[in-house]
């Protein structure tokens, strides 16, 4: 099952014929005899190899033994030269002569092998890995070899991913990881490190399918495998014959979809070779059953090669298989701690299991329709189920959200046909209909109904219920409307008022609807229903306590919830009050009546609670088996698929009951994987004579007898139960007085006197025993039990008269009476089942799946070591590769052997060995010890002989038989070579000549080629040189022609321009020519309408002379206004043309000023990306200017601090300008002569600035040149450099110093000219200034902080080391009262300065706080105490006397041995 992989020479006979039947499994060990099949330890434990190898060796013949070309050159396939590594065998130190005759190996293990001494694997540069107190195991390499003191110096080395996929561990020294250790090899298993495994390239293996193809395979191994693959998302690894899941915690898309399983029931069920499957099982049936390793093999095919990654799947489908072919019956066991997910697993298997007929692909559709509606009733029952135990069995823990309470063992029920009806219908594989199902319960954690811990709750159906609409509560009961969980007591101890996940509202329907498919609906719904609001209300009854004659009695404080319980559950609320408060008992026809105190009232409460809840969920499991299981399941033998999903070993702080009964069904489990992998085998082993190994090292029988043995744990606990008088203490006492002789049994002085402890396989555990008897017990009292068989619920009355009707608890009196009255206590009813359940999986075959908690933070891709490696202890995988270190996965018949390997012994020993001496045994083991020679094997004896000699076989340990197989491919390889050798020089020879004849034909048509090819380039030049002077004297005329058009195009133009412009002015000329006559001829019309107003039919009328003349001198006037007024027009036109001319001058210059601005703010982006990437280069390059000079590294930081200041006050220079210029520009707006006052004095202020910045920049100035002074000579010489090379800087790779100072005199500079620009300034230097004498201040006081602790220290050290002299003298002495004002004073000399204590002295605070508190509250029996104490400290005085190296830092004590220098050691390792 586990180790490097075993090959079966059958296997490789008929695969080394064809290089198409190699594997390509790229685990398996180096120049291993491949071909082979690697199917783990377990299929060589039950997979025998008998005379049936023989026949098929006689069938192939000799022809088998040659490979082909191909392969001959290495004897492995192109793939395997690949994927190869070195077998996990190691040579010894010492290689015996060669013509040296061993000796005979005797059978088992003898003390020649014990002796042998290995050649050393912990060398210089070994990878390994090391036990570290936080992580477990951590990666190292070996930085030196072993010294005399069996130690090696390593080195710690993490991956790079380490802290993404690795949980920070916690603890004192976790945060800092000590890389450089001195490792002590006795402190492992044969004194060695385990090794890394390594690809051929040095590469860490990691992310294996299978864990079996890992050549070494430990622990750490296993850890860092299963650590790779759940950071890639890959949840499922193969170790052997078990399949581990580890939590993803996370839905992984495509993981389970129809394809996928689809895929798995396609190539490992319907693919499978029915021929091989029953010839195997023909084998199983007299031998041993299969496992899932050599199914593999019986299918015909490799996983890797079809891409069958490890799945769960691949259980159900082997399983399904197994049953349908075989007709053997199945059982997949699933374990693993909460949280682990193994309810989410029995969901995924379960579904599968009832779907997997459908997935037929030979069948027509419309008998795969049939059959899916036939089955479709049946599979839904099924499934409907799973929500039905969710709700009513899981609650939240602090480690799952969805934590299944009980354990579960359910039958899947197959209607199998036949192999002679499935023929009959042309099917390979028989039909498996899935008819029914039956379940199974154990260990109801009904406790968690009345209480539980902080962050925790109760079962999910009560937050379902509470969550319910309306209509449904005031159907159950009205007083759920409006209620909350903080209403109810048993339900306000869960923190979160808001629930999610299944315990969420929205899964109530869920949850009613699986119950209707059980029948459970309608009146008896709401009897189950109201049971749990019994439960609720009842938590919510208080107790008080009253004196009566004396007396402490129980009262009922909460009358109202009193009644409200009385109308629910039926019963009259004086009958609920005396079943609670009070107890009846009848002694010699007497009756007498017991009040209870407030204490006792609430116990009986809370037992009344849980055995309700207990009734109804047993109620609900005989539901789902009615339901579920078929009609004609007594009369009708159906094939089974059962899935055990149970609590996986649990250890925690205080282990009680639960833990115990837990811990016990693991021990039987663990037991049943043992006896199943060496059931077989080791009668095999005592048969051939074969030692076999140490079995305690994986039998657990011994705890099994001191837990169900006659005089064991249960036997007992079920006395002191049937005993009057008995009690927890009296339990464990006799518990570890009868059983003092188990090594099992630990029995430590320290424990109190309710505690025991058991070793465990996985760990070994302590109980609290307080509560035992009661837990065992679990006996409702009488009064409660008549009180509800009197309830008007159904439900509640026919479970309690049920219960009523079983037998009671007699007293303790002869020996049938009290195993009458054990049977049925909770422990004997468990082991009772524990025992059918064992008896059920012994008649099947069993398949594990250990599911694993990655983490406790439910965190995606990241491991926790310490956790992780606990739950692998626990899961036995830790077991398993004891048992692949310990057994023999491979044998071959003496007869095989000396067929196989005996031409070895002539070729490669060449007559130093003869193996004619008659006996074949003998022959063989000489052979094999001349092949093995400096080979040896794992063992937990050490290093041993890789085989062992029987009396019929030669059985070889893991890796024993891939190394003879390598040696026979190898002279394979050679024969083949010198054959290939002389074929190839043969065509070598032909091809030679073919080739030289050819090649002088070749030749005389190459230079003819060549001579032609250069005539036609010449001519073809020619043409080119040509064309090319022809083209440059049309080009010259092109251009001559187009400048001339060019020309004639621009006069052109030109004139259209003026004869255009012409127009324009003659059209104006025009116009004002005829506006001139129009006013001359209105002017004319009005002279003559004058005239003639002046005369009126003839007559003349007398004018005023002066008036005409006035009128004729105001039109003489005005005509010579309209021409002033013209010429006016004239001179304003032409000097509005010459302002639109200047304003489009203007214009096209503000355009030009527009470009210029964005050029310029283009330029300027450049010149902000060119700084940029300059002082990007700038601080690379200043990393190799550091490496210089360490002083000049310091004046650059400065330098870089000042620039960065100056950038800083640059860029808020820049904000408060363009702050200034807003409210400028809104200044502006209101009134010129304010904004010529703020301008005026904004420029006085930008002036005043200006100056005290210019001051400023000449003092950085001249602090720069201070710095650069040193490096005059190298300025001169690379100033002429810099300015040549300022383009190719950014190819120099290591400017020097001088060339990065002048840059940064650039930088200042252009900074200087625009802060100059802008005037203004930041008075960052005052700041800069005030900083550093700030810096140099709080320098100092540190320093002065830091002398005056050491000085108090010092002075402290001293007195401590004085009064833990005085202490020690008490100690001897034995003065109890000196000692006691001896802790005291020690007590007060720590708390003084207690503010600079370190951690080491918090703690000595801590531990002298409690010496102190012990010898006030202990008075005369510290005495003793003092006095072992002393002793105690004289032994360690004398080891301190011998190893004066602290473990922890390396400190090394310099002399003396007393408390004093002790204590000022451990001051030194602190400072």
């Amino acid at each position: 099952m586990f180790g490097t992989r075993a090959s079966t020479v059958s296997d490789d006979l008929s695969s080394s014929s064809s290089d198409s039947s190699l594997s390509s499994d790229a685990g398996d060990g180096g120049n291993r005899a491949r071909p082979s099949d690697c199917s783990g330890l377990s299929s060589m434990m039950h997979d025998y190899v008998g005379d049936e190898r023989s026949s098929v060796l006689s069938e192939v013949g000799a022809a088998n033994d040659m490979p082909s070309a191909s392969a001959a050159t290495n004897g492995l396939s192109p793939v395997q030269e690949k994927t190869k590594k070195k077998p996990r065998i190691v040579p010894k130190t010492k290689k015996a002569p060669t013509n040296s005759q061993p000796k005979p190996l005797v059978e088992g293990v003898t003390q020649e092998e014990l002796n042998t001494k290995p050649k050393k694997r912990m060398v210089e540069g070994a990878t390994v890995y090391i036990r570290d107190p936080h992580y477990s195991w951590v990666p190292a390499t070996i930085e030196s070899p072993e010294d005399d003191k069996n130690r090696v110096k390593v080195r710690v080395r993490l991956p790079g991913d380490w802290g993404e996929q690795t949980v920070a561990a916690t603890g004192r020294g976790a945060q800092n990881m000590k890389m450089e250790r001195l490792v002590k090899l006795s402190d492992y298993v044969n004194d060695e490190l385990p090794l890394q495994n390594l690809e051929r390239d040095g590469v860490t293996v990691s992310g294996k399918d299978d864990m079996a193809d890992l050549t070494n395979l430990h622990e750490a191994a296993i850890l860092y495998n299963l650590k790779a693959r759940h950071a890639e998302s890959l949840p499922y690894t193969r170790v052997g014959d078990i399949l581990v899941a580890v939590n993803p915690f996370r839905w992984i898309k495509g993981l389970y979809s129809e394809e996928k399983q689809d895929f798995y029931a396609k190539n490992l069920i319907w693919q499978a070779k029915v021929k091989d499957l029953k010839a195997r099982s023909s084998m199983r049936k007299t031998k041993a059953l299969a496992t899932a390793a050599s199914e593999k093999k019986a299918v015909g095919y490799e996983y890797e090669k079809l891409g069958i990654n490890p799945h769960v799947y691949e259980t159900s489908s082997l399983a399904y298989l197994g049953l349908a072919v075989e007709g053997n019956d199945q059982t997949i066991v699933v374990t693993g701690e909460s949280g682990a997910g193994k309810t989410e697993t029995i969901k995924i298997v379960m579904n599968h299991l009832a779907t997997v007929e459908r997935s037929r692909p030979s069948w027509p559709e419309s008998d795969r329709i049939v059959a899916s509606e036939h089955g479709a009733d049946t599979v839904n029952r099924v499934l409907k189920a799973n929500p039905l135990f969710e709700a009513f069995g899981n609650a939240k823990t602090l480690r799952n959200d969805n934590s299944s309470r009980f354990g579960k063992f359910t039958q899947l029920q197959f209607d199998v046909e036949s192999s002679a009806a499935a023929k009959s219908g042309g099917r390979d594989i028989p039909s498996c209909q899935m008819a029914g199902s039956r379940c199974i319960t154990y260990l109801l954690e009904k406790s968690r109904v009345v209480g539980v811990s902080e962050g925790e709750r109760t079962f999910h159906v009560f937050y379902q219920m509470l969550g319910a609409p309306d209509d449904d509560k005031r159907t159950i009961w009205d007083g759920l409307i409006g209620a909350s969980a903080s209403d109810f007591s048993y339900l306000s101890q869960a923190t979160p008022e808001c629930f999610d996940g299944l315990a969420s509202p929205e899964n109530w329907a869920d949850t009613v609807a699986a119950l209707s498919v059980f029948g459970v609906d309608g009146e008896m719904f709401l009897d189950v229903m109201r049971s749990l609001c019994i439960i609720l209300l009842l938590g919510n009854i208080a107790f008080e306590e009253e004196t009566h004659d004396g007396e402490e009695r129980a009262v009922i404080s909460s009358a109202k919830e009193l009644e409200t319980l009385s109308s629910l559950i039926g019963v009259s609320s004086a009958d609920i009050e005396a079943a609670l408060t009070k107890r009846f008992m009848t002694t010699r026809g007497e009756e007498f009546t017991i009040y209870l105190s407030a204490n006792g009232a609430k116990d009986g409460r809370d037992a009344l609670a849980k055995e309700i809840y207990a009734r109804v969920f047993d109620l609900l499991v005989t539901k789902c088996n009615e339901a579920t299981e078929p009609q004609d399941a007594a009369s009708n033998e159906y094939g089974t698929i059962s899935l055990l999903d149970i609590y996986g070993f649990e250890s925690f702080k205080v282990n009680r009951f639960e833990q115990l009964c837990i811990n016990y069904a693991n021990e039987r489990l663990q037991q049943k994987y043992v006896m199943d992998n060496f059931a077989a085998i080791k009668s095999e082993y005592e048969d051939e004579g074969i030692n076999v190994f140490d079995f305690s090292l994986v039998d657990n029988t011994e705890v099994l007898q001191l837990l169900e043995g006659k005089l064991g744990l249960i036997t007992q606990l079920n006395e002191e139960c049937v005993k009057k008088m008995g009690g927890d203490e009296d339990f464990v006492y006799k518990l570890k007085v009868v059983n003092s002789d188990s090594r099992r049994l630990i029995t430590d002085p320290r424990h109190r006197p309710y505690e025991f402890g058991i070793r465990h396989y996985a760990a070994p555990i302590t109980y609290d025993a307080r509560r035992f008897m009661e837990r065992n017990l679990d006996k409702i009292p009488k009064d409660l039990l008549e009180c509800a068989c009197q309830s008007t619920n159904s439900v509640i009355r026919e479970e309690f008269q049920r219960l009523q009707s079983l037998p009671g608890t007699p007293q303790a009196g002869g020996l049938k009476k009290r195993s009458a009255a054990t049977k049925n206590f909770v422990v004997s009813k468990f082991r009772k089942q524990l025992t059918s359940l064992m008896s059920l999986i012994e008649e099947s075959r069993t398949r594990y799946i250990r599911c694993v908690k990655p983490n406790k933070d439910m965190t995606p891709r990241v491991l926790d070591h310490s956790h992780t490696t606990s739950q692998l202890e626990s899961a036995g995988l830790v077991t398993a590769i004891v048992i692949s270190r310990e057994s023999f996965p491979n044998r071959l018949s003496y007869e095989l052997v000396m067929e196989r390997f005996r031409f070895l012994a002539a070729s490669k020993f060449r007559g130093t060995m003869h193996l004619d001496s008659g006996d074949i045994k003998g022959d063989a083991e000489t052979l094999l010890d001349h092949l093995l020679e400096g080979v040896t094997a794992d063992s937990h004896l050490g290093r041993v002989k890789p085989f062992a000699c029987g009396k019929t076989r030669v059985y070889f340990r893991a890796g024993a038989l891939e190394a003879i197989e390598t040696v026979r491919q190898g002279y394979y390889a050679e024969a083949a070579i010198r054959l290939q050798a002389w074929i190839r020089s043969l065509f070598g020879r032909r091809q030679y000549l073919t080739l030289k004849n050819g090649m002088v034909l070749l030749q005389s048509e190459a230079r003819s080629w060549l001579v032609r090819t250069a005539f036609t380039r010449n001519v073809r030049n020619a043409i080119v040189i040509q064309c090319f002077v022809r083209k440059s004297l049309a080009r010259r005329e092109l251009v001559r022609r187009r400048e001339d058009h060019a020309a004639t195009i621009i006069q052109t133009r030109q004139c259209f321009d003026r004869m255009v412009m012409s127009k324009k002015a003659f059209a104006v000329k025009k116009k004002e020519l005829a506006e001139q006559r129009a006013m001359d001829s209105r002017m004319s019309v009005i002279q003559q309408t004058f005239d003639d107003a002046t005369t009126i039919q003839g007559t003349v009328f007398s004018v005023d002379e002066g008036l005409l003349d006035e009128v004729e001198m105001m039109f003489d006037f005005l005509r010579k206004e309209i021409v002033v007024l013209r010429k006016k027009n004239t001179k304003l036109k032409k000097e509005l043309a010459e302002a639109e001319s200047d304003k489009q001058e203007i214009f096209n210059h503000a355009s030009s000023v527009d470009h210029a601005f964005a050029l310029s703010k283009i330029r300027n982006e450049q010149m902000s990306k060119t700084n940029v990437a300059l002082l990007n280069d700038n601080n690379k390059r200043r990393l190799d200017v550091n490496k210089l000079k360490n002083e000049l590294k310091t004046q650059q930081q400065a330098h870089e601090g000042q620039l960065q200041e100056m950038r800083t006050e640059f860029e808020m220079a820049l904000r408060h300008r363009d702050m200034e210029m807003k409210s400028i520009q809104q200044n502006l707006h209101s009134s010129a002569a304010v904004h010529k006052r703020e301008v005026q004095s904004v420029r006085d202020e930008a002036e005043r600035k200006q100056e005290e910045h210019y001051t400023q920049i000449n003092r950085l100035r001249e602090e720069i040149k201070s710095t650069q002074n040193t490096h005059q000579d190298y300025l001169s010489k690379l100033m002429d450099v810099l300015e040549t090379t300022n383009e190719s800087r950014k190819t120099i790779s290591a400017p020097s110093a001088d060339m990065v100072m002048q840059k940064k005199d650039d930088e200042i500079a252009e900074l200087r000219d625009e802060i100059a620009k802008l005037s203004q300034s930041t008075g960052g230097e005052e700041n800069g200034e005030v900083d550093a004498r700030r810096k140099k201040e709080a320098a100092r006081s540190m320093k002065y902080i830091v002398k005056k602790n050491r000085e108090g220290r010092k002075s402290r050290v001293q007195e401590l080391g004085s009064l833990a002299t005085q202490l020690e003298d008490c100690m001897t002495t034995g003065d109890f009262a000196r000692m006691q004002r001896t802790v005291l004073s020690l007590k007060e000399a720590i708390r003084v300065g207690e503010k600079m204590n370190s951690k080491m002295d918090r703690e000595m605070v801590g531990m002298i706080d409690n010496a102190a508190s012990y010898l006030s509250s202990q008075g005369g029996s510290a005495m003793s105490d003092a006095a072992t104490l002393a002793t105690e400290n004289h032994k360690l005085r004398r080891k301190l006397e011998k190893k004066q190296t602290c473990k922890k830092c390396g400190y090394r004590k310099r002399g003396g041995s007393d408390t004093g220098s002790i204590l000022e050691g451990v001051n030194e390792h602190e400072s």
